[in-house]
């Protein structure tokens, strides 16, 4: 359910300045503060101000060049990478375990009976924490009749996305990475933008799905062993609206 104030998350991608800014690193890799400027056309200034904003939310890391001449190192920024920003301490760590902890309460609370500590379900926590704190309303499908989807109800994006297609493709490499970082049998296949008024739908592929057998964990019962499968491309498929 989307809260009824807005979170730092929702606030941070809100702004099509910032989006712009997670785009380019997300296309170009490590930059400075002087590319990124110029690649977006906005202030030195301003430009440095909503990296900090991007920073603080995790979305964007930022370390000094290595040199060995002498003078001060610029710094480089880079979109946060399921590798080194996975190190324990980290912004982002720090939120899918703050979800996984939120999700086990719940469980609790309602007496659910769940594999809560799989990584199944640690990545479904982190998954749905990050879309309520974007705004958005989600269902997840999971081994479905069509496999394993998430539909995105009331985007909060969707007038941004029709003047500025880029939003989907940064805000897929955001849900590509998250579900990396959670290191479980998820990832994210592809993302369909605006398949119905705004609405949005994910599709997963999910690595330790056996075929003709019962994919989900049952409590009490050890799960079977994970069958690596070749991962698909991830693609994003700008659909009826024609973006």
């Amino acid at each position: 359910m989307t809260p009824s104030t807005p979170s730092s998350s929702y606030r941070t991608l809100a702004s099509f300045s910032r989006i712009q800014l997670l785009f380019f690193l997300q296309q170009r890799g490590t930059m400075t503060v002087g590319d990124l400027a110029e690649a977006t056309g906005l202030h030195h200034n301003t430009a440095r101000e909503h990296l900090q904003r991007l920073i603080g939310d995790g979305f964007v890391t930022c370390q000094p060049e290595s040199k060995d001449s002498k003078g001060r190192p610029r710094m480089l920024y880079s979109a946060t990478a399921a590798g080194p920003d996975r190190a324990d301490g980290s912004i982002r760590a720090a939120k899918v375990e703050a979800a996984e902890r939120n999700g086990d309460q719940v469980r609790r609370m309602l007496r659910v009976e769940a594999v809560i500590h799989s990584p199944l379900q640690r990545q479904l926590d982190a998954l749905d924490d990050h879309l309520d704190q974007s705004g958005f309303d989600a269902r997840l499908e999971i081994d479905g009749t069509d496999g394993n989807r998430v539909h995105l109800h009331e985007c909060p994006y969707s007038e941004m996305v029709k003047a500025h297609p880029e939003v989907c493709r940064v805000h897929f490499g955001l849900l590509k990475t998250l579900l990396e970082v959670t290191e479980g049998p998820l990832s994210a296949d592809a993302l369909h933008p605006l398949v119905a008024p705004d609405t949005c739908t994910l599709d997963l592929h999910r690595s330790d799905a056996k075929p003709g057998t019962d994919a989900e964990p049952t409590l009490g019962r050890t799960a079977e062993p994970a069958v690596e499968e070749q991962s698909k491309p991830a693609i994003i498929c700008h659909g009826v609206s024609g973006l």
